[in-house]
C-alpha cells in the first residue's frame, strides 16, 4: 500500500492546545495497520498540492492567528471545494468554521452554510458526546469564544457540556470525509476509537480492512476516563 501522507495546514498558528497530538495519533494508528505515514507541516504562505495528500488536518488558535490563516487560506478556495468529497479533513477547534460562510460577517470559504460569531463569555468545560458514526462515546474539552448556527449534518449529540450553542444539544459539522468539532483534547489521542474509524475509512479506498487492536495506553485510558461518568450510550 502507498504511504499515507497528511497535510498539517498552519500547524505553527493553529496549534493552541497541543493539537499536534492529533498527528501523532494518526501516524501511530498508521503504523499498528503496517502503513507508512508522512507528514508535511504547511503554514501561510506554503504552496499546497492537493493531489499529493490523503488527509487535512488543522488544529486550534487564537483569535488573532485564526484571522491571519482567515486571510491566507482563501486562496485556496476552488481547490477545497473540488477537494472536499474526495479526501479527508480533520478540522479541530475553532479552525473548522473556516469553512463556513464568515466569523463575525468576515470571509471564510464558504463551503458550507453556516455563520460563526464570537461571543464575549468564553464557553469552557469538558465534553462528553455521543454520534451516530460510533457506539462508544467521545469525550474532550472546550474552551472557546465563539458559537454557530449550524442546523444539520451534525458530528455530535452533546451528554454533557456545550454545543454550538447556548439552545443547541448538537455540535460540530459532519459531511462526507469532513469531521469538524471545537471539541479538543486533543480529541484523535483522547478517542481512539475515533482515530481508527477514519484509519479505517482511509484503509477501505485501498481495499485494506482495519486490524482492530485496543490493548494499547490509549484505549485504556479512554476506558479509565469513561468511570468518571455513568454514561447511558
Amino acid at each position: 500500500m502507498k504511504t499515507i501522507k497528511i497535510a498539517h495546514l498552519y500547524y505553527d498558528l493553529m496549534n493552541l492546545y497541543g493539537e499536534t497530538g492529533n498527528i501523532m495519533a494518526l501516524k501511530e494508528g498508521f503504523k499498528r495497520q503496517g502503513v507508512k505515514c508522512d507528514v508535511d507541516y504547511l503554514s501561510k504562505g506554503s504552496k499546497i498540492d492537493f493531489s499529493k495528500y490523503e488527509i487535512f488536518y488543522m488544529g486550534m488558535g487564537s483569535e488573532a492567528n485564526q484571522e491571519i490563516v482567515r486571510k491566507d487560506i482563501l486562496r485556496y478556495r476552488e481547490e477545497f471545494r473540488k477537494n472536499i468529497k474526495k479526501k479527508t479533513f480533520i478540522m479541530t477547534g475553532n479552525s473548522f468554521e473556516l469553512f463556513g460562510t464568515d466569523i463575525d460577517g468576515k470571509e471564510c470559504l464558504g463551503i458550507f452554510d453556516f455563520h460563526s460569531k464570537r461571543v464575549r463569555n468564553r464557553i469552557v468545560g469538558e465534553q462528553v458526546a455521543k454520534t451516530y458514526l460510533l457506539s462508544d462515546p467521545i469525550i474532550g474539552f472546550q474552551n472557546r469564544g465563539s458559537i454557530n448556527d449550524i442546523e444539520e449534518n451534525h458530528l455530535f449529540e452533546i451528554i454533557r457540556g456545550h454545543g454550538d450553542n447556548k439552545e443547541s444539544k448538537f455540535e460540530g459539522y459532519h459531511i462526507d470525509n469532513f469531521y469538524g468539532t471545537y471539541t479538543v483534547g486533543p480529541l484523535l489521542i483522547r478517542n481512539p476509537h475515533l482515530t481508527d474509524m477514519i484509519i479505517e475509512n482511509i484503509l477501505a479506498r485501498y481495499k485494506r480492512t482495519l486490524n482492530r487492536i485496543t490493548d494499547t495506553p490509549d484505549y485504556m485510558a479512554y476506558q479509565e476516563y469513561l468511570k468518571n461518568f455513568p454514561i447511558d450510550k
